[in-house]
């Protein structure tokens, strides 16, 4: 089956279960979907605790929530949300993650149509298929799913609602500290993936010259698994910077939202960047900036990769301290975040 009937669809189930990053990304379409079917109900299935992307979101309606479980857990879970889905009697399902998981509850959903990309690996449970296109940011991938329903790429932003509680929380503590936030430079230096990690000193040289040669305060920011990478590389530096309080991922889109720029290795942080529009710096090793950078759809986004550098053991990816400096002080001069007299010869 490939012709959708666009006017009978009055209640759609998107999946995406995983992780913060990609369910993150999804909401790109949000806004045109909505628009395709504006009296349709939107739903979303994801894993907790990346349900906390898609709070608030003027677009969905419901969210379904599978357990975050392994083993026979995952399996009674799995029966769970098959039937919850099937009780819901979706017209349409959206399979944006094409995984296992998502093509048995696809398969499953008693949907009249099932949308998954032709080349996926559980293709023989949708009735739909879209075609990838071009490589190209993954927010701006998102929507070759859509190409069934006549959908297509438009300017779009990623949307994430930031707390109340979130914001409040953070004034607090740059209250404080006595730092202004409009007068701070962000590291999150962390990565679940340690072939995304730029290298230590690297980041302590970054933070040092920043110091140094501007009035700008510079703060660590980091996930619990991150915290001691954080500290040795404060412990690397000659200046004295600032470790971040612990944050939620909420609140660590309230620490952003307002700062000046954030620098960041390729990972979920970047893209919340998008959503908070935080100028970013991202330093990208073994991942491909074409397909994870945002630079290439908004403008105040910026990276730094050296392709022709094997970085499989050089965490210095060949990107020299230096040179992130030089390109973070042009992105702050080019957004016109900083006066020109605050830029120093190099």
């Amino acid at each position: 089956m490939n012709i959708v009937e666009t006017e009978k669809i009055k209640k759609i189930l998107i999946m995406q279960l995983k992780p913060f990053g990609d369910v993150l990304l999804t909401t790109a379409y949000f806004q045109e979907l909505s628009k395709r079917f504006p009296a349709a109900k939107i739903d979303f299935l994801v894993k907790k605790p990346y349900h906390q992307i898609l709070d608030h979101n003027p677009y969905i309606n419901k969210l379904l929530l599978a357990e975050n479980v392994k083993g026979i857990a995952y399996t009674l879970d799995r029966i769970k949300i098959i039937k919850k889905v099937r009780k819901e009697h979706y017209d349409l399902i959206i399979d944006q993650q094409n995984g296992t998981g998502t093509g048995q509850i696809s398969f499953f959903s008693g949907a009249k149509y099932r949308i998954g990309y032709a080349d996926g690996k559980w293709r023989f449970a949708h009735n739909v298929h879209a075609q990838r296109g071009p490589l190209r940011y993954s927010g701006s991938r998102k929507f070759d799913i859509l190409s069934p329903l006549g959908i297509t790429e438009v300017k779009y932003e990623l949307f994430f609602h930031v707390k109340a509680e979130s914001k409040h929380k953070i004034k607090t503590w740059f209250q404080e500290v006595n730092i202004a936030k409009d007068n701070t430079i962000v590291f999150s230096p962390g990565s679940p993936v340690k072939r995304k990690k730029w290298d230590k000193k690297c980041y302590a040289i970054l933070a040092d010259k920043i110091l140094q040669n501007t009035d700008y305060n510079v703060v660590f920011l980091w996930a619990p698994k991150e915290l001691e990478d954080v500290k040795e590389i404060m412990s690397l530096m000659k200046e004295k910077a600032i470790l971040a309080l612990p944050t939620s991922f909420n609140e660590c889109a309230a620490f952003i939202a307002d700062c000046k720029a954030l620098v960041c290795n390729d990972g979920g942080v970047n893209h919340l960047a998008v959503a908070t529009k935080t100028p970013t710096l991202a330093i990208f090793g073994n991942t491909s900036p074409h397909v994870w950078s945002p630079a290439s759809v908004f403008k105040t986004h910026h990276h730094l990769y050296n392709e022709e550098f094997d970085s499989s053991d050089d965490a210095t990816f060949g990107i020299d301290p230096n040179e992130a400096y030089q390109e973070l002080i042009k992105i702050l001069q080019n957004d016109k975040i900083i006066q020109s007299s605050d830029i120093i010869d190099l």
